[in-house]
């Protein structure tokens, strides 16, 4: 018959054992490290969005920059000057007439005045302006309507 062996003791060996406990304690000092290591990684994923963010603003900045620098430029052009005479200071050129709606009370559409005085007849009293505004129209010839006026207007040096 046969016996049945006994479960041979079959304990770990010393260097077994002491590689076991030194497995455990690296994976016990590696876990700060790798929490550590984690967080550097989020800082760092943080830190480049925000460099991402900023390198945007600055891109935008820099499209601001040379739209302001163009502007600017118009700004102190004679094509500029010209434009900011005729449409804000209403200045014209020597056989230009300027036209000057009144009773415009909405800047903002300058057209609906504009079609009211064009469509409506004119009132007593209202007077067709001329040039700059300053002279209405009249049946007789103004003083600067002769020849010899519009010849001495002509060598003049108009501002």
């Amino acid at each position: 018959m046969r016996s049945v062996a006994s479960p041979v003791d079959q304990s770990p060996t010393p260097a077994a054992r002491l590689l076991t406990w030194a497995a455990v304690v690296m994976i016990l000092l590696s876990l700060p490290l790798l929490v550590n290591f984690v967080g550097r990684l989020q800082a760092e994923a943080r830190m480049a969005a925000a460099v991402q963010l900023r390198a945007e603003r600055i891109k935008k900045s820099e499209i601001m920059l040379a739209q302001l620098r163009e502007a600017l430029e118009y700004a102190r052009s004679d094509a500029f000057t010209e434009r900011y005479a005729r449409e804000q200071a209403r200045y014209a050129k020597p056989g230009e007439v300027v036209v000057v709606l009144s009773g415009a009370q909405d800047p903002a559409s300058p057209h609906k005045a504009w079609w009211e005085d064009f469509v409506t007849l004119p009132q007593d009293g209202d007077q067709i302006a001329r040039g700059n505004g300053d002279q209405p129209i009249s049946d007789t010839p103004a003083a600067s309507d002769t020849p010899a006026a519009s010849d001495a207007q002509a060598t003049s040096v108009s501002p």
